[in-house]
C-alpha cells in the first residue's frame, strides 16, 4: 500500500514508465508460458515493445477467454474443466474451500454483456485490487485520521462464489472492524443489522444504498456514517443528494470487473473515477473503432499489468463510458471517467418485496452450460430465457430459483426456464440486457 499509495502523485511520464515496464514483462510471460499467447504473439519482441505496438495485437473477448481458457493461463496444472468442477462443488456444498488449488481465487460472471466468463485470480492479482480499490480512502486517513470506533459494514454478496465478498470485506486499517451483509437479505434485516453495528463507513451497492437512504428519512435506520463507498451499479444524483441531506457526506463511487479488478475510484473531490493507469492500460474505442484519449467511448480495450497467472491484454470490456480531458484533482496525471454506463442491475419488486438480481445471478451465473442469460420479470417471478454449450438440467434450474426466490419472501413463486438460439438486443449498441423487471 505505502507503493501505492506514493503513485497517486506519479507524473504523466512515470505513468507510461511504468505501463512500458508492467506491458513487457506481462508480454513476456505470456509468450512464455501461455500457449494460446505464444501463437498470437509470434513475432512480438516483449524487450523492445512499446506503448505504440499495442494496437498491432489482436483484441480478446470473453468468448476466446472461454475457448481458450487452458491454453490462456501461464500454469499448465489448471483447466478450465477443474475450474468449473471446483465452482461446482462449492455451490452444492461438498467442498468448503474457496481457493482452487489451495491458492487461486475463482469467480464467474455475466458481467453487463450477459455472456458467461470464468476468471482467475491469483496472490498478486488480490493484492494490487485491494490496494487499488481502498487506496484512496487510506489517503485520506493519512492526512485526516479517523476519530471513534471503527467499523465498516460491506452489503456484497453473501457467497465467495461472487467477486464482491472477496474483495471489498477488506480494509488496509488493521484496526478496522468489518462486517459483511448479504445483499440478499431483506432491506428490514439490512437496517437492523446496521443499527446494532453502527459503522462510520459503509460499501454497499449503489440500489442497496439508495434503499437505505429512505429507511434513514423512515427513521428506521439510524446510524451516523462518515464515509459511504458504492459499486456494482450506475450510481444515480438522487442517492447523492439524499446523502448529503442525511448525513452531510456525499457518495464515493466505484468501477470494477472481475477481469481487471478495479478499474476506476473516486476520490474525496467527487469529479469522477480515477482510472487505475498505473495496473491496466485503457484502450478507449468510439463507436467508429477508433482509439481516444478523451471523450465518449463505445467501449474499452484493457490490458492489465499484475495477476498474470491469466493474462489479458486487449482485453474486450464492453462498458461505455466518458473520459474527461482533464484530469482528477486526486490524482492530476491520471485520466478520469466523468461518466459510466453499461451497468444495468434492477431491483424486482414483488408486492412489498424487492428482490435483488443478485438471487438470479447466484444460480444462473455458475452454471457452465449457460453461455447467456436473460431475465424478464413477472408477477409472481420470471421468466428466463438461456443459450447453452452444453447439455442442462432445467428443472433443477427452475427449483433452485424457486427456492430462492422462496428464501427472499416472494410467495408460491413461479419460474418458467427455455433454451433459445439468440437473446434481444440492444437496436443501436448491440449489448444485453440481462435483468429486465416489470415496468
Amino acid at each position: 500500500m505505502p507503493e501505492m499509495l506514493m503513485r497517486l502523485d506519479w507524473s504523466r511520464e512515470q505513468i507510461e514508465a511504468e505501463q512500458r515496464r508492467g506491458l513487457r514483462e506481462t508480454l513476456a510471460i505470456a509468450q512464455e508460458k501461455s500457449p494460446f499467447y505464444a501463437a498470437r504473439l509470434r513475432g512480438v519482441d516483449p524487450n523492445s515493445f512499446t506503448l505504440a505496438d499495442l494496437p498491432h495485437i489482436q483484441p480478446v473477448t470473453k468468448s476466446d477467454v472461454m475457448e481458450h481458457w487452458d491454453g490462456i493461463v501461464t500454469d499448465p496444472r489448471l483447466t478450465l474443466d477443474q475450474a468449473n468442477a471446483h465452482l461446482a462443488a462449492l455451490r452444492d456444498e461438498t467442498e468448503d474451500n474457496a481457493y482452487f488449488r489451495d491458492e487461486f481465487y475463482l469467480c464467474a460472471t455475466g458481467g453487463s454483456s450477459g455472456r458467461r466468463g470464468l476468471f482467475l485470480w491469483d496472490a498478486d492479482f488480490f493484492a494490487t485490487a485491494a490496494c487499488v480499490a481502498y487506496r484512496l480512502e487510506a489517503r485520506e486517513d493519512e492526512l485526516n485520521p479517523p476519530t471513534g470506533p471503527r467499523r465498516t459494514a460491506v452489503i456484497c454478496a453473501g457467497s465467495y462464489l461472487h467477486a464482491s465478498r472477496m474483495i471489498f470485506p477488506i480494509s488496509p486499517d488493521l484496526e478496522r472492524e468489518i462486517l459483511p451483509i448479504s445483499a440478499s437479505e431483506s432491506i428490514q434485516v439490512i437496517v437492523e443489522m446496521l443499527n446494532s453495528f453502527q459503522p462510520d463507513r459503509i460499501v454497499s451497492y449503489s440500489s442497496i444504498m439508495e434503499e437505505l437512504c429512505a429507511e434513514a428519512s423512515a427513521g428506521h435506520l439510524q446510524i451516523s456514517p462518515r464515509r459511504i463507498s458504492v459499486n456494482s451499479e450506475p450510481l444515480t444524483d438522487d442517492a447523492r443528494a439524499a446523502t448529503e441531506a442525511l448525513w452531510g457526506i456525499n457518495i464515493h463511487n466505484a468501477w470494477g470487473s472481475v477481469e481487471m479488478g478495479m478499474c476506476g475510484m473516486e476520490g474525496d473531490q467527487f469529479d469522477g473515477l480515477i482510472l487505475s493507469e498505473d495496473v491496466c492500460i485503457f484502450e478507449a474505442i468510439d463507436d467508429d473503432g477508433a482509439i481516444i484519449q478523451a471523450g465518449q467511448a463505445d467501449h474499452l480495450l484493457v490490458t492489465r499489468l499484475y495477476g498474470n497467472t491469466l493474462p489479458l491484454i486487449r482485453y474486450e470490456l464492453t462498458d461505455s463510458l466518458l473520459i474527461s480531458p482533464h484530469g482528477s484533482s486526486n490524482a492530476p496525471a491520471y485520466r478520469r471517467v466523468s461518466e459510466l454506463a453499461g451497468r444495468s442491475d434492477v431491483w424486482f419488486l414483488y408486492g412489498e418485496q424487492r428482490v435483488h438480481p443478485m438471487v438470479f445471478r447466484g444460480v444462473l451465473g455458475q452454471e457452465p452450460a449457460i453461455v447467456e442469460y436473460q431475465v424478464r420479470q413477472t408477477r409472481t417471478g420470471a421468466d428466463i430465457d438461456l443459450i447453452t454449450q452444453a447439455p442442462l438440467d432445467l428443472p433443477l434450474i427452475q427449483r433452485q430459483l424457486i427456492q430462492e426466490l422462496a428464501s427472499q419472501g416472494v410467495i408460491a413463486p413461479s419460474i418458467n426456464v427455455a433454451i433459445v438460439n439468440e437473446l434481444p438486443r440492444h437496436i443501436e449498441t448491440g449489448k444485453l440486457t440481462r435483468f429486465l423487471a416489470l415496468k
